[in-house]
């Protein structure tokens, strides 16, 4: 579905009728008013996504309480940066902890997710604590009727980026709205996974410092999942306790932030630990000293989980990545049962550290993420669930399957000019490979769907892309598209969802569809292509 953007600014000249209110706190006679612009930032078959900005044009205030209708059906789904009811359709959506006061000029904004059945207009009437709301301050001449609830305490200390909203309750939405909300998705590789010598840097491998203005870039072009891989190699510390550095944690927990803050749905990976090519790595499955790298990846994933109690049900945790032998023919045993006993210790792990944790969908691959030797009868175990939510549903699953797609690896890793085009638009036979094109893609995914989807479990394909040629071909990025295009829409047609692989290097066989240093786009035709344009 077209990604689609409708904003509806409110002021005095604005063609619709819109009212709002702002509230003084403690003067009833100060100036109030402001100025409210309504987003759908993202929409999709049977849902959305939309921000709400407040600009405080008179005194300051202390609280704030949003209220509006909806027109056509719509409901809340899911609310960031604020607490919502909804009756009907009406809606209320009142201050976080530490967003409710708001200066002369200032802003407050929140976001939500929905549903949507028909049509998805926007709302035409806003209120904001009982103050009409006309683009220019106005000076009530009594004090309000509605008053605005005393801001809820935290004992939580406000970071720089705001503090997502708890969920108190558990994480709720089925394996098919999960895949829905999480549609299209995009990894922030070699960033947090980048290292020097084992020692995790988020500038190591040449890209810069991570900021909001490219998440904004990143949904801006419609994208609704951001991947976070993550290496903590020389960040743990010595066993027993095997303790993560706290800065090292407090960095993630800020890029998740910036990502999670803007309405996006994150999956946090443990990613370059169990790679065998990389220094420090620890995280193998056929090395001799099992019972200590088990109990390391138990106490590092209890300290990470333990961050993120809190954090509501667009936070995905994902067990590791790419996890294997380093040879690339059939699994061997005992590495498989050792892969299926690190994602059982994940899942049991992250339970046990309980509030969201104990309901929020956790993600674990099979054998190198491979969809053959995890769909295929070679090993893959889905670990037990026993220590989740006794509130979620017996017939719900809260765990998601995670495979990657690059096939054929000729076309989209390998680094020559041999093979740059794919798919059926491609003019050059010679420059195609015979094999791994959309029909074995149809093939491949409708396994994921028989193994598992079918069965309860949403699939996540996490990685896929192909790297720029157009050094060999001036058409490759019309290739690339075309598979980008192909992978998603045949993903979605089997119920799974998908995140594109950016490596954030523009240029020769680089992945990248973003420039991080100036959050600018730079491959617009395969963002495109992924959103179905």
């Amino acid at each position: 579905m077209r990604s689609l953007r409708h904003v509806l600014s409110v002021a005095a000249a604005a063609a619709v009728a819109v009212a709002g209110s702002l509230v003084v706190a403690d003067q009833a006679s100060a100036a109030a008013g402001c100025r409210v612009d309504y987003a759908v930032t993202n929409q999709w078959q049977s849902g959305f996504g939309a921000d709400i900005r407040v600009t405080n044009l008179g005194d300051p205030v202390s609280s704030w309480d949003v209220r509006f209708s909806f027109g056509a059906g719509q409901t809340v789904a899911q609310l960031w940066n604020g607490s919502v009811t909804q009756s009907g359709a009406a809606v209320s959506v009142r201050n976080a902890a530490w967003n409710g006061s708001i200066g002369t000029g200032g802003t407050a904004s929140f976001g939500f997710n929905g549903t949507w059945s028909g049509s998805n207009p926007a709302p035409t009437a806003f209120t904001l604590n009982g103050v009409a709301c006309t683009g220019s301050p106005v000076t009530p001449t009594s004090t309000p009727t509605t008053s605005p609830t005393p801001t809820p305490t935290s004992t939580q200390t406000p970071r720089p980026t705001p503090t997502p909203t708890t969920t108190t309750g558990p994480v709720g939405g089925t394996a098919a709205q999960l895949v829905t909300a999480m549609g299209k998705g995009w990894n922030l590789g070699n960033q947090l996974e980048a290292n020097i010598n084992g020692v995790p840097s988020e500038t190591a491998w040449g890209n810069p410092v991570i900021t909001g203005a490219l998440l904004d870039r990143v949904k801006a072009a419609g994208f609704s999942t951001v991947r976070i891989p993550v290496s903590y190699l020389a960040k743990i510390g010595p066993a027993p306790s095997y303790t993560v550095d706290a800065a090292w944690l407090d960095r993630i927990q800020q890029v998740v932030d910036l990502a999670y803050d803007r309405g996006l749905y994150v999956v946090i990976n443990m990613h370059g630990d169990g790679y065998k090519s990389v220094s420090g790595s620890w995280l193998i499955c056929d090395a001799a000293s099992q019972t200590a790298i088990k109990e390391k990846y138990q106490k590092v994933w209890q300290q990470v989980a333990s961050e993120f109690t809190t954090y509501g049900g667009r936070l995905i945790l994902e067990s590791m990545n790419e996890n294997f032998d380093g040879q690339y023919g059939n699994p061997t045993q005992p590495c498989y049962s050792n892969i299926n006993a690190y994602n059982q210790i994940f899942v049991d792990t992250v339970r046990k550290t309980g509030g969201n944790n104990a309901s929020r969908w956790l993600l674990v691959p099979g054998w190198n993420t491979n969809i053959d030797y995890t769909t295929g009868g070679y090993g893959f175990v889905i670990p037990t669930d026993q220590y989740r939510s006794s509130a979620i549903p017996s017939t719900e699953k809260r765990l998601m399957i995670s495979v990657h797609y690059y096939d054929p690896w000729d076309f989209t890793g390998a680094e020559n000019g041999t093979y740059t085009q794919w798919g059926p638009n491609a003019t050059d036979p010679s420059k195609k490979t015979s094999w791994g094109q959309q029909d074995f893609m149809d093939a491949q995914l409708k396994k994921t769907y028989d193994a598992f989807t079918s069965k309860g479990y949403p699939v996540f394909v996490g990685e896929y892309g192909s790297i720029d040629k157009t050094a060999f071909d001036a058409a490759n990025n019309r290739y690339r598209a075309d598979y980008a295009r192909a992978l998603v829409a045949t993903a979605a047609k089997y119920g799974a969802a998908t995140a594109y692989w950016d490596n954030g290097h523009n240029g020769q066989y680089g992945f990248a569809l973003f420039d991080r240093a100036s959050a600018t786009v730079t491959q617009q035709g395969i963002i495109d292509a992924i959103m179905g344009r």
